[in-house]
């Protein structure tokens, strides 16, 4: 008796690292929305502002990470890398934080989609 069991991956296949113009295009938006955000903060200095990184680095990101996950990253490197020349020429305090808190929500959320995504894709569906 031969019985054929047909397996299915929950979730897509994960697809390998692609690195395109496209994920550059979003790095230099993130890299402008950031330094949109920073001139805002210092011109206000009012706590609302800051926590306006946290609005403006996890919708976008998530939201353009829907229809490809790398574009989501890339706009959150370039929201988090616009923070060191904006220490180094501006305010130091304002980019270091713009810095840090974007590196902290970016690993944050790759952690949680990455290593999600992945077990998700792992899971197989036994027809039989």
């Amino acid at each position: 008796m031969s019985s054929k069991r047909k397996e299915q991956t929950v979730g897509r296949p994960e697809p390998e690292f692609k690195f395109t113009i496209v994920t550059v295009i979003w790095i230099v938006i993130g890299f402008i929305s950031s330094w949109i955000n920073m001139i805002i903060i210092l011109d206000s200095m009012e706590i609302w502002s800051y926590l306006s990184i946290i609005f403006t680095t996890i919708i976008p990101g998530v939201i353009i990470g829907l229809k490809d996950r790398y574009w989501g990253y890339g706009y959150m490197v370039g929201f988090a890398i616009a923070g060191i020349p904006f220490l180094i020429i501006v305010d130091l305090f304002i980019g270091g934080y713009v810095f840090a808190t974007t590196l902290f929500i970016f690993i944050i959320v790759m952690l949680i989609f990455w290593l999600g995504w992945r077990s998700i894709g792992a899971i197989k569906q036994v027809e039989g």
